[in-house]
């Protein structure tokens, strides 16, 4: 190794290297507290890094560093460029920690042989077992529990959860103290999350109404006891990494037992802050507040895009609200990744959201990206479109280049993981978009299934089994396990010869369905939903049957806690897509298979094995765009930009509305070569409109 290549042992001068002179105004400040606001492709991780080299030059090598990430992807790139051997010099003095494994570290330390709950098994076995003693002192939860263990354990487990995240505090336990927290969630936009745990917790008949009173009166009570129960027991969910290492450190400055010298952070450092939530803010809080430390927060407001999680975006632009102490605020104005073209537009995009910075993003790429604008007549229509991009791409066979589909909803990547699957094309799929491998859509495969038997008129040994499984979906819930034991006893003594016959055996049934059946109404109804469906003529008739008569199969937040299907059902894609196969449902049904098992072989993202890795490698990538942020491709297809589905119908608020359009920002930042918008003049039977993100970001 030469004099020039010698790894540095003594801090290196800040001046010396090659930062532009926003990312040196940063590295050079002052100490205090900083924001740093950092758009997409600004060189925010080196300057993060060459901030604490700085820092570390100037307390004469004695400075200590807690760099905060909240991801293992974000924590591993750190680590990676830390080992550069620029910053060799400064490396044992920088901790480079995602949230959850710091806490997860102290609770090991203060926690005797705690137990962590990882899995949906180990969680609703916590809920129905350990905390049996405490839903028992409930009497509406108890009658909840009694009548639908396997769907309100999920429901309390995510409302144990969700309260954590939110900033709720089981050792605060008064009425007073609840009603504080509701209004300090309605300042900051999020008291939405308390309905939505309403909703879940009315639809399983734990509340009788729903108001915030009878929230705060009726079910917080049992929450308190809930995490007393637990943390007694040394067991700990995921999120408890987090709350009970706020616990312990707010319990440790109350005893003020402050750390020294080397255990001393003197600088804690937060990325991604817009990702913050309630639960994440006070953690690092009490950090700061324990090391006495200075702290710099760093994001960018614009990419704030995890308030369904409980993040907002209130914590990066106001943060001396939050801290109770000032911050100096530094920008990195120019955009080193995205081509000059899509930074234009996504700052005039941008600028149409009231709550935010303003920025000057300057781009430093001289060459422009492609724009081509898909339309089509018809959501089916663009498919083609896309499918031939994705051959043309695969065939160019370019070193190392990605190529990735964004959609706003799962249900809009369906037809392309099957299409995919049955050509055998080499693609990725998000961890979130396992739908093919849920409870709910097996039993989606098995009433098509059926469909293709009944059209062909054959009669299998499991007719019986086949019709009882198709009325257990005709209502919300299955039929009780008497009810259907009744049914199949009917069927089985009416000895039917077809489908036909057994549909008419159930309209002649006069036995209890769903707790109903007066003088044969309801095997009435029954009849008829599914005689529309096994005469359907089609596939695409018999998959809108499926989304029209089964309630069994509709959107459900309370079971989505269990089955990701019910999240947002996907009928209306899969009906349009399956329009190509016109009567050969066995064709059909085929190509799911070969999606499925195409899935099956995926592992997640946090996959250990390596396998991940070697999954990333693949060309094509699959995912919703809240999953593309902090990455980039060389080509992206954002799927679907129309009004209704960006943003989509449901976000009525203006602060909704900004939510959906940062997210849009997001995925058209993401190419580096060309981005492709797919625009259809209709969506099932309706009309569709542009998405008003397009215009304002002038691409029409």
């Amino acid at each position: 190794m030469t004099d020039a290549q010698a790894i540095p042992t003594r801090p290196i001068d800040v001046s010396d290297q090659q930062l532009d002179e926003f990312q040196q105004r940063f590295c050079k400040a002052p100490g205090g507290n900083l924001r740093l606001l950092a758009p997409a492709g600004s060189g925010k991780t080196q300057s993060l890094l060459w901030r604490c080299a700085e820092l570390y030059r100037r307390a004469d090598s004695k400075g200590r560093f807690l760099v905060v990430t909240f991801t293992r992807a974000a924590r591993d790139e750190l680590r990676a460029r830390l080992s550069n051997p620029d910053f060799a010099f400064m490396a044992s003095a920088v901790e480079v920690v995602t949230l959850n494994g710091w806490g997860f570290k102290r609770l090991r330390a203060n926690h005797h042989s705690p137990r962590l709950l990882v899995s949906e098994f180990e969680k609703s076995g916590c809920v129905r077992n350990t905390l049996q003693p405490v839903w028992r002192k409930f009497p509406r939860i108890e009658k909840a529990m009694e009548a639908q263990p396997y769907v309100v354990d999920k429901v309390l487990n995510g409302l144990i959860e969700r309260l954590k995240s939110l900033g709720f505090d089981h050792e605060a336990p008064s009425i007073w103290a609840a009603h504080d927290q509701m209004d300090y969630l309605m300042r900051l936009g999020l008291l939405w999350q308390i309905q939505n745990l309403i909703d879940q917790l009315a639809e399983c008949e734990i509340l009788a109404d729903k108001r915030l009173e009878s929230f705060i009166e009726g079910v917080l009570p049992f929450w308190v006891d809930s995490c007393q129960t637990m943390i007694g027991q040394a067991l700990f969910s995921l999120e408890d990494q987090k709350y009970v290492a706020f616990l312990d450190l707010r319990r440790q400055i109350a005893e003020d037992r402050f750390p020294t010298g080397g255990s001393r952070y003197t600088q804690v450092l937060v990325d991604e802050f817009q990702d913050i939530n309630p639960l994440d803010l006070n953690l690092v809080r009490k950090i700061v507040d324990l090391h006495k430390a200075d702290l710099t927060i760093v994001g960018d407001d614009d990419q704030a895009i995890f308030e369904w999680r409980g993040a907002t975006p209130h914590y990066i632009l106001q943060p001396d609200q939050h801290f109770d102490r000032e911050f100096s605020t530094h920008i990195l104005e120019r955009n080193y990744r995205c081509p000059r073209n899509l930074v234009t537009a996504s700052q005039k995009l941008i600028v149409n959201n009231k709550r935010r910075e303003d920025k000057r993003v300057v781009a430093m790429q001289t060459a422009d990206a492609e724009v081509q604008i898909v339309r089509s007549d018809r959501f089916v229509e663009s498919i083609d479109a896309v499918m031939d991009e994705v051959r043309s791409f695969l065939a160019s066979n370019r070193p190392n280049a990605k190529l990735a589909i964004l959609s706003r909803k799962r249900a809009q990547l369906i037809p392309y993981q099957v299409l995919m699957a049955s050509e055998d094309l080499p693609f990725c799929a998000a961890e979130d978009l396992q739908i093919f491998m849920s409870g709910a859509f097996e039993k989606l495969r098995h009433a098509l299934q059926t469909c293709a038997m009944a059209r062909a008129n054959f009669r299998p040994p499991a007719l019986v089994d086949d019709i009882v499984k198709l009325c257990d979906l005709v209502k919300r819930y299955p039929l009780k396990k008497a009810e259907r034991e009744a049914l199949a006893g009917h069927l089985r003594t009416s000895r039917p010869k077809s489908y036909g016959d057994a549909l008419d055996a159930i309209a002649a049934y006069r036995g209890s369905l769903k707790g109903l059946n007066e003088d044969g109404a309801a095997g009435l109804v029954f009849c008829r939903v599914l005689r529309d469906l096994l005469d359907a003529p089609t596939v695409r008739d018999a998959i809108a049957a499926l989304g029209a008569g089964f309630a069994g199969l509709n959107q459900d937040y309370g079971k989505s806690q269990e089955d990701i299907f019910y999240t947002d059902p996907p009928f209306l894609y899969l009906a349009e897509f399956a329009g190509r196969y016109e009567d050969d449902f066995q064709r059909f049904i085929d190509d799911l298979d070969s999606a499925r098992d195409t899935l099956a072989r995926l592992p997640g993202e946090e996959d250990a094995s390596g396998a991940a890795d070697e999954l990333w490698r693949r060309p094509v990538h699959l995912m919703t765009a809240l999953r593309a942020k902090g990455k980039e491709y060389d080509t992206v297809i954002i799927l679907d930009a129309n009004d209704g589905i960006w943003p989509l119908r449901r976000a009525e608020t203006a602060e909704a509305k900004e939510s959906e359009r940062r997210l849009f920002y997001v995925a058209m930042t993401r190419p580096k070569r060309r981005l492709m918008i797919t625009l259809s003049g209709r969506i099932g039977d309706q009309p569709a409109n542009p998405s008003p993100y397009l215009t304002e970001a002038g691409l029409l």
